[in-house]
């Protein structure tokens, strides 16, 4: 099923998506591609239980639509890759043989909900970042700045300069995220 927005700018593509990505996107023509797949944990949704036979079938899985998002990704596109705790080893190591991997982001969030008993519980979500290009590709750091707490604050004087100044109080977040 697909639909677009009143501006006829976006689309939006409903139904399988290694299906759609295969036989709906042109290769080569993605800027961006942000994926959260299942996680292969067990977790119970309306019409699908996320649990594959093994940790292999999955991996295959996982495999089968990066293949397909690397040959769908522009030549300056980029990747966030979210996964599981247990999983992101494996595909990190995957990854690496198909793009430039920049950051690995830690999305640190409270767990007081479900807690493990019997082991320690995950209080994060990693999230992989990279690039098919790392000389060419959009980074929108002037977007995401975020203030920094750092000497700005208190006024210290960054003595690094040719000409001393307050120390800037607005960076890019640096890779562990708290929301």
């Amino acid at each position: 099923m697909k639909y677009q927005d009143s501006s006829g700018h976006h689309i939006i593509l409903f139904g399988d998506s290694i299906k759609l990505l295969d036989q709906e996107i042109k290769d080569k023509s993605i800027h961006l591609i942000f994926a959260d797949p299942p996680y292969n944990i067990g977790k119970k949704y309306a019409n699908f239980v996320d649990k594959w036979p093994t940790q292999e079938y999955y991996l295959s899985w996982c495999y089968s639509w990066l293949e397909l998002c690397f040959k769908k990704l522009h030549p300056e596109g980029s990747v966030y890759l979210m996964a599981s705790t247990q999983t992101i080893p494996y595909l990190d190591i995957y990854l690496r043989q198909h793009i430039h991997i920049l950051s690995r982001i830690i999305w640190h969030y409270d767990s007081s909900g479900v807690q493990a008993k019997n082991y320690f519980g995950s209080l994060y979500e990693p999230i992989i970042y990279g690039v098919k290009n790392t000389k060419s590709y959009t980074f929108n750091r002037d977007d995401i700045k975020i203030e920094a707490k750092t000497g700005s604050k208190r006024k210290l004087i960054d003595y690094r300069k040719a000409i001393p100044q307050v120390y800037n109080s607005h960076k890019v977040p640096g890779n562990v995220w708290y929301f």
